[in-house]
């Protein structure tokens, strides 16, 4: 076997020889977008000039906080190349934990692609608009060698959990990533190599991933950089771009194992570790993918990812056992155990150089030994008679939680700071499912209970997501054993024996029904559901659910006042009234009236044709390789399974009509096109449906669905939709691509037709809106006649064009832990998240225009019923929500104040805004009660059609609007927003549209 350093022994050197030896050659992938070797190499020599310009040279260290994209792999690499050592930062982490981090270590400068700022350190911006001016792709001379730079300097920081309650730094050799990664004995790499880059990048199997591709000439392809972690969904769509070595933590594993083993037959190399290994897990991948090469590896981060690695096979495995082998130190490694405890103690090129600006700790870890250094583990081992190690648990309180060290001593050192918590001990447990959780045994100050969602909130501000404890548990005091030491067992007894909470016998059948309907498996009837992650959609989801299980009206507001199962339950009224009628199916067939939004769409289509506003044009990239035959006939599948798709809107004597199409008859027209390349993927979208906006529907001659699908190159398509409202609203879309899944998955197996859709339709629905109206209008109408009474003078400028105009549109992005803050303001005031939107609009508004009261409106999703949430068609109902007294009130009584009147607003949804306008008779020269929309979309999660096309939103920017002034606001993946402002060009300025979305941001951010 060769040397691991018989290309050098630094991380560029090794890099450098690859790239002489494939510059053309893919070194990065992200989606579709590809780096080779010689563009990555252009790229860190112009990140190279920006650090010594920045006055860093030879060892020092660099921060590094970016975004998962190929400019952080470029900009590790331009460190590495200017001599220094990177310090990577997770744009994820709380921004306590990231200044805290980044003061500690010292460094003199950041490297960042955002605007954010760090205390007494330079920054050098690297977005990808720096790299525009890279020199084309280069290929390096032959390394001559630099004095004083060898495999020994520090390469990289990762900052992991501390017993001091303070995170440390490890400093990583060069020699440590190479010696694991090239030539390796047991990982085999090279060329041919795709790895996933999926891991948080402070952690350091980041290496393995990363330069474990660029090391051999491989290909590194990186996870989606909005996509927060791992998950099958993701782990296909880096199968469909190649991956074939991956490594996984081993709870992960475990969930792949049981959820989809069969994925493993695509992957070539699985590397497993970060915990102990379940033998049975391990078993059903293996029996799954036989041909797969699968390695335990062990190591810490001080040891540079990895110590020791075991090729494990079936021997390994059999029944009864769950003891595998850690196997045989990796190349330039020493691995010795302990006299008296059998800890494992590493030596080697691997080891780290200690902690950064932390000699004490480094002393207390690192030891000399008959002249060779060692780092002790706190792992405790045993060498079996094959020769091999295994692994044989802690001796001190050290462990991992989905692959995350975590010293206990750093949470409770958080906890306990919390003004509260007396004394506190956090501890390991396992879940039924076999998972690790972190549990917490504490005590207040003063006796009383504690509430959890605020302590949780305090932790998130410092910790990791895996280092908040996920359980909690109350006593006057901790337990001690008769010498004085906490009482570990009883610590776990307290834990696996606290209360679930109690049931009522009329909430218990209903909460498996609701952790389902949630996704939230771990809830109880006595826990607040939006603390444990319910979303606004949950609550309208729930709502109907419990209406429609207990026979008694629950209202959004039950939701949000009462906040727990048992206390929704126990606080129904079961007298109090209910829709007149059920929602059925209607047996009669023929034409039927339109509901109240449809007749709104189709007079607008009527007198004004094609609008914008009246109409959906939709896009979604599909990565894959789509059949174009099969496509095409699963869209008219699903045409013929919604009705309100197949229905044409006429004119029967003196009012519109819909007549539901028959099924067979319908063949929906799809148009192929292809486009030139372009810039970006939205310029292809939005060149692909332009015609579209200037193009009516016939909406009594033609179904209201079009379709287009337009290849852009080679595993690329986009699929168009043009949607008239009249069918159609955000809610729908999902229903829509779901159902498209269905299709296309039943007609790619040849099966002639999907499964049929629900029992009732949305022909039913309008039918079920008429027949309770009078209802709605004897229960809702008179608190909307109180809300809106009076109305607030008009403070944005008239419009010069009647009907719509030209639409201009700015956007703000809103960063993750400031969309958190808000929905956890919103929560604790009783509202749901777009109250926090909403208080923001009125505070931004207020500000620029000078109005102290205004309305504000606002949508709901409108089905009420648990019938409606599988049926595609239009029941979105708009809302006014008053914001009164802003300059004088101080942002949380007016989130408080706005939370109210949100709940208020919501509760009295049913009744249409249709009648609202007629029976109280508003104002029509602008819209009815408001001038400013403040809307919170739901997110437009990816699909994945057949095994290989994986199907996502592109948003397409209408050209003109109606509306004068809108807060949009649309949530990623990532848990951010995208803040949409729009506004009509011929009424506001654009001078004014930007000042106003500032203050919006400093809004959100006062109110988060």
């Amino acid at each position: 076997m060769d040397s691991p350093y018989a290309l050098g022994d630094r991380i560029e050197q090794v890099v450098a020889t690859r790239v002489r030896q494939r510059p053309d050659a893919t070194a990065v992938q992200q989606g579709e977008r590809r780096v080779s070797y010689g563009e990555l190499w252009a790229q860190a020599s112009t990140a190279r000039e920006a650090v010594r310009a920045g006055g860093v040279s030879a060892g020092d260290v660099v921060a590094v906080h970016m975004e998962r994209t190929p400019e952080r792999v470029a900009a590790f690499l331009g460190v590495l190349l200017a001599g220094a050592a990177y310090l990577p930062l997770d744009p994820r982490w709380p921004r306590d934990r990231v200044d805290g981090v980044v003061a500690r270590s010292g460094v003199s400068l950041v490297i960042t692609d955002d605007e954010q700022r760090f205390a007494g350190t330079a920054l050098v911006s690297l977005s990808p608009d720096v790299f525009t001016g890279s020199p084309r792709p280069v290929v390096p001379d032959a390394p001559t060698g630099r004095p004083g730079l060898d495999g020994a300097a520090p390469a990289s920081v990762f900052y992991t959990s501390g017993s001091t309650g303070r995170p440390k730094g490890v400093l990583s050799p060069h020699r440590g990533t190479c010696r694991v990664l090239v030539n390796s004995p047991t990982i085999p790499l090279d060329s041919t190599t795709v790895l996933l880059q999926a891991v948080p990048v402070p952690w350091d199997m980041h290496s393995l991933e990363l330069w474990g591709a660029l090391l051999n000439g491989g290909r590194c392809v990186l996870m989606d950089r909005d996509q927060p972690a791992l998950d099958a969904e993701a782990l296909r769509a880096g199968i469909a771009r190649g991956v074939n070595t991956l490594w996984v933590t081993s709870s992960l594993c475990n969930v792949f194992a049981d959820e989809c083993p069969e994925l493993f037959r695509d992957i070539r190399v699985l590397v497993v570790g970060g915990d102990r290994v379940s033998a049975p897990h391990l078993r059903r991948i293996l029996d799954a993918a036989p041909d797969l090469h699968l390695v335990n590896l062990y190591g810490p981060a001080e040891c540079s990812m990895a110590a020791t690695t075991h090729v494990v096979t079936h021997a390994d495995l059999v029944d009864g056992t769950d003891d595998v082998p850690i196997g045989r130190p990796v190349p330039q490694t020493g691995v010795v155990l302990l006299d008296g405890t059998g800890e494992i103690a590493l030596s080697g090129d691997g080891l780290a150089l200690g902690y950064l600006n932390d000699p004490d700790e480094t002393a207390r870890r690192f030891f000399d030994r008959d002249g060779v250094r060692y780092y002790r583990t706190g792992d405790r081992g045993e060498l079996g008679p094959d020769g091999e190690l295994r692994y044989r648990g802690r001796i001190d309180r050290q462990f991992k939680i989905r692959g995350v060290r975590i010293e206990p001593g750093e949470v409770e050192a958080v906890l306990r700071s919390y003004p509260s918590i007396a004394s506190c001990a956090v501890l390991r447990v396992t879940r039924r499912a076999g998972d690790a959780e972190l549990a917490c045994v504490f005590s207040s100050t003063d006796g009383r209970p504690v509430e959890l969602a605020p302590l949780r909130d305090f932790a998130a501000r410092t910790l990791l997501d895996a280092m908040i404890p996920t359980r909690f548990h109350q006593v006057s005091r901790l337990p001690l054993t008769p010498n004085g030491k906490l009482d570990q067992a009883e610590l776990h007894r307290l834990v696996s024996h606290a209360p679930a909470g109690a049931c009522d016998d009329a909430v218990d059948p209903l909460v498996a029904e609701v952790r389902d309907l949630l996704d939230l498996p771990e809830v109880t009837a006595s826990d607040d559901l939006l603390a444990a992650g319910a979303t606004s959609l949950d609550a309208i989801r729930l709502a109907a659910r419990l209406t429609g299980r207990l026979g008694v009206r629950c209202t959004i507001a039950d939701i949000y006042r009462r906040r727990s199962l048992a206390g929704i339950v126990d606080a129904l009224d079961a007298t109090a009234p209910r829709a007149a009628t059920p929602l059925v199916p209607v047996a009669a067939s023929g034409p039927a009236p339109l509901s109240h939004a449809q007749r709104r769409f189709w007079l607008a289509e009527q007198t004004a044709p094609g609008q914008a506003d009246n109409m959906l044009v939709l896009a979604y990239l599909m990565t894959g390789t789509p059949h174009p035959d099969v496509l095409r006939q699963a869209l008219t599948d699903v045409v013929r399974r919604n009705p309100v798709l197949r229905t044409s809107y006429g004119w029967d004597d003196d009012s519109p009509i819909q007549q539901v199409l028959d099924g067979d008859a319908v063949v929906l027209s799809v148009e192929e096109v292809v486009l030139p390349a372009m810039a970006t993927v939205q310029l292809a979208a939005e060149q692909a449906t332009m015609d579209w906006w200037s193009r009516p529907f016939e909406l009594e001659d033609e179904i209201p669905v079009r379709a287009r699908i337009c290849r852009l190159d080679d595993g690329r398509h986009l699929l168009c939709l043009h949607v008239h409202h009249v069918a159609f609203d955000g809610w729908s879309e999902s229903v829509f691509l779901a159902d498209l899944a269905d299709a296309y998955a039943a007609r790619l197996a040849g099966e002639d037709s999907p499964t049929p859709g629900g029992p009732v339709s949305y022909r039913d629905f309008t039918v079920w809106e008429q027949e309770n109206l009078e209802h709605w209008g004897r229960t809702e109408l008179p608190f909307w006649r109180d809300t809106l009474k009076g109305e607030p003078a008009p403070f944005l400028p008239r419009p010069s064009a009647v009907g719509e105009g030209p639409r201009r549109e700015l956007e703000l992005e809103v960063a993750a832990e400031t969309v958190a803050a808000l929905h956890r303001a919103a929560a604790a005031n009783g509202g749901p998240p777009v109250s926090a939107l909403i208080t923001a609009t009125g505070r931004a508004v207020a500000t620029v225009f000078g109005v102290p009261d205004l309305r504000i409106g606002t949508v709901t999703a409108g089905r009420f019923d648990t019938e409606t949430e599988r049926i595609i068609g239009y029941f979105v109902n708009p809302l006014a929500v008053p914001v009164y007294d802003v300059p004088d009130s101080e942002p949380g009584a007016l989130l408080r104040a706005v939370s109210d009147s949100t709940v208020a607003a919501l509760e009295h949804a049913r009744i249409p805004f249709d009648e609202l306008v007629r029976e109280l008779r508003p104002d029509r020269s602008r819209h009815p009660f408001f001038q400013v929309w403040a809307v919170l979309q739901a997110e437009t999660p990816p699909v994945t059609m057949g095994a290989d096309v994986v199907v996502e939103r592109v948003r397409v920017r209408p050209p003109t609007t109606a509306i004068e002034l809108m807060f949009e606001a649309f949530p990623r993946p990532d848990g951010s927003w995208s803040l949409i402002m729009l506004w009509r060009a011929d009424g506001m300025t654009e001078d004014t549209a930007v000042r106003l979305l500032a203050e919006m941001d400093d809004a959100l951010h006062t109110l988060g």
